[in-house]
């Protein structure tokens, strides 16, 4: 699991088509201080500096799956009214194609929450959550056939705010099977047999234990079991049930896993159910296997539960992510083996990042040293940097007295700045062999050598040619600390 290039399913994901169906939402947000208590009871008074306003319910759904650049049509109904009219705007400026109906017989459900430095003090919800009629059934019942010429996947998002009913759930699926689609779906309530058919659902441990009984969380046989048995019932093809804290266990007709959460500080974790569901659609439409696909939703749900309010996560946030990981280290722990940087470098290069490379003995860190350093890392996303052995350095006729700081000592202060990525050791009189290994994007050398000089530049892509800071060498400050003495 893992092993999805992110930068070549870039791609993919714009090539994809997904449609949405479920219950459609506003989410508004109306923010504002807090400095005193209302005379006529006793409530804040909240003075209004700002109205925001999300797309929410399936409509969140669409929004994260469109942040992959999946093409994404969104099937439900709106009233009326002007709720409706905002989010049919909020959904166009987010490039979601609405394939729902208008219609004057229900509100467009709308959950305004009132906020008060930076807290939620109240929310109120307009919304007619009755099931749907058979008319407006068969209306989007229609919209469905056509949005899914040409698509990939099916995802039912299901609020319970009455349009996922049992004839259009059955009718929706029967639809996506004929055209070979895989149908996701986020549940809602018991009532599992209008998901009869669907490749893949996903209650989290509430909804799952709701449906199955107490379960031991702890007991992966208790689980499975009860897992398969309800596959089995309902004809499912997977089932993910999320688990907080405990991850994301997957049950398919094989194999029983479960995606250790990963560690975040939690801001909040509204929406992450629904960043879970758009990211497992939008991968599935790559034709990643379906345990790749869940190990990049349990990615994006923590960065989803790292911010505050409904967060859309797209390939960006992912990539940036991919990155983080690789690179933010204990500063010792950027100290590394050829075998354990080659390790390192095999991911960063995998997902496209750019490697830059430099050298030298860095004997006693300057001012010139740390501005050529900065420079190197502009020329990429990691930077490597290869340090003379004290036997290397010793070999270079640089004095008797040299290195002053032995190896150990060097890496870590080199390790220690922000900039560098990593820190090796070499023993050799040149980097020749390294970089032969390496191939780093971008061989940086500093000074005044020539590019048609520098030795191992046929290994990178590019050889760049950086000035030291004028008036800065280890040579100068050993004379003036001599001369001082």
């Amino acid at each position: 699991m893992g092993n999805v290039d992110l930068q070549k399913i870039q791609t993919k994901l714009t090539q994809g088509k997904c449609v949405v169906l479920g219950d459609l939402m506003l989410d508004r947000y109306i923010d504002g201080s807090v400095k005193r208590i209302s005379p006529e009871a006793p409530i804040p008074v909240v003075t209004v500096k700002e109205r925001m306003t999300n797309p929410g319910g399936a409509a969140n759904v669409a929004a994260n799956v469109r942040a992959y650049g999946v093409e994404t049509t969104l099937v439900g109904t709106l009233g009326a009214d002007s709720a409706g009219e905002e989010l049919r705007k909020v959904l166009s400026q987010e490039k979601i194609l609405f394939g729902g109906i208008v219609t004057e017989e229900r509100r467009t459900t709308c959950k305004t929450r009132i906020m008060g430095n930076h807290q939620q003090i109240v929310r109120y919800d307009e919304e007619d959550a009755y099931p749907l009629g058979q008319a407006d059934a068969d209306a989007l019942l229609a919209e469905i056939q056509q949005a899914c010429v040409g698509a990939d996947l099916l995802l039912i998002s299901d609020y319970s705010k009455g349009v996922c009913t049992d004839v259009l759930c059955k009718g929706a699926i029967a639809l996506a099977c004929e055209k070979s689609m895989k149908v996701v779906v986020d549940p809602k309530g018991t009532n599992w047999s209008k998901y009869a058919g669907a490749y893949l659902v996903t209650p989290n441990w509430k909804e799952f234990t709701e449906l199955v009984g107490d379960v031991n969380p702890d007991d992966d046989a208790e689980i499975e079991q009860k897992s398969r048995a309800v596959m089995e019932q309902f004809a499912l093809s997977n089932l993910l049930i999320t688990r907080s804290e405990r991850g994301m266990t997957l049950v398919t007709g094989e194999d029983y896993l479960t995606v250790p959460t990963q560690a975040r500080e939690v801001a909040d974790v509204s929406g992450a159910g629904d960043t879970v569901i758009a990211t497992l659609a939008a991968f599935l439409t790559t034709n990643v296997s379906l345990q790749d696909a869940v190990y990049m939703a349990n990615r994006a749900a923590g960065l989803a539960v790292e911010r505050r309010g409904t967060a859309v996560i797209g390939i960006e946030d992912l990539l940036e992510q991919e990155l983080r990981d690789v690179t933010v280290y204990r500063y010792e722990d950027k100290v590394v083996s050829m075998e354990t940087l080659l390790e390192r470098l095999e991911r960063v290069k995998r997902w496209g990042y750019q490697v830059v490379f430099t050298n030298g003995c860095f004997d006693l860190l300057h001012v010139g040293h740390l501005q050529y350093l900065h420079e190197a890392k502009q020329l990429g996303d990691f930077l490597v940097v290869a340090v003379n052995t004290d036997a290397s350095v010793k070999r270079q006729n640089k004095g008797a007295d040299r290195p002053i700081n032995p190896e150990y000592e060097r890496t870590l202060q080199l390790a220690a700045l922000e900039m560098v990525d990593a820190v090796v050791l070499f023993d050799e009189d040149t980097p020749y062999e390294i970089l032969s290994r390496i191939q780093p994007d971008v061989l940086v050398k500093g000074g005044d050598y020539r590019v048609e000089d520098i030795v191992g530049r046929e290994f990178a892509k590019e050889t760049k040619v950086l000035s030291f800071k004028e008036g800065y060498s280890t040579t100068r400050m050993l004379q003036k600390i001599r001369e001082s003495n």
